[in-house]
């Protein structure tokens, strides 16, 4: 596995090596940070289900300020702390050994900056929880500061029924990988009606 672009452009970082985890392609990396573009440029990602820690480490090269790395198996989390020291980023960086549904219900903004948060969930979460997922995306939704920038991973198959107002996502496709993209923006203020109910 390699940085694609950005500050560590061509390192290589150590990959899985197991079959439980399931590292971001090259394709969709690059796909996935093409969109977001100047989105990341100095602000905190979180890599919720990190793995490798391969999308918050592109982030960093890319010139994200921070990264919380979230991840609860441990051969992850020395993994994800390996390849922060061979990129030189230990000091940019948080790890938080725990599970990713938990961190979600006690995280907490601590400002109003706009945040990144990157969520790719095992598939069998789709399969056997699929509403587990949605209720971790809607509660980011509620609690992140606005133009938060949502970007969650899932199978080409499954992930599009549980996207809370579907309308809202920037969803595409690689191969058998969709990508779901969401910024959090202020609601839309309807036209107030006058007494005849017309606006």
């Amino acid at each position: 596995m390699r940085i694609i672009a950005g500050q560590r452009r061509g390192h290589n970082i150590d990959g899985p090596t197991g079959n439980d985890t399931r590292p971001t392609s090259d394709l969709v990396r690059e796909s996935i940070f093409n969109i977001l573009g100047e989105l990341v440029d100095d602000r905190l990602v979180v890599d919720l289900f990190a793995g490798t820690g391969a999308l918050g480490l592109e982030a960093l090269s890319r010139g994200a300020l921070r990264a919380i790395f979230v991840e609860k198996n441990r051969a992850n989390v020395g993994l994800i702390h390996r390849n922060l020291t061979t990129l030189r980023y230990e000091d940019r960086a948080i790890v938080l050994p725990t599970d990713a549904f938990r961190w979600a219900r006690s995280f907490v903004p601590v400002d109003d900056e706009p945040l990144v948060v990157f969520i790719d969930p095992p598939y069998r979460e789709y399969e056997h929880r699929p509403r587990r997922v949605s209720e971790l995306v809607e509660m980011l939704i509620g609690k992140l500061p606005l133009y938060s920038v949502l970007v969650l991973q899932s199978s080409r198959t499954k992930g599009a029924e549980i996207l809370p107002d579907p309308d809202a996502w920037d969803i595409r496709r690689y191969g058998g990988t969709q990508i779901a993209i969401r910024i959090i923006e202020p609601p839309t203020e309807e036209e107030p009606l006058t007494l005849d109910g017309k606006g």
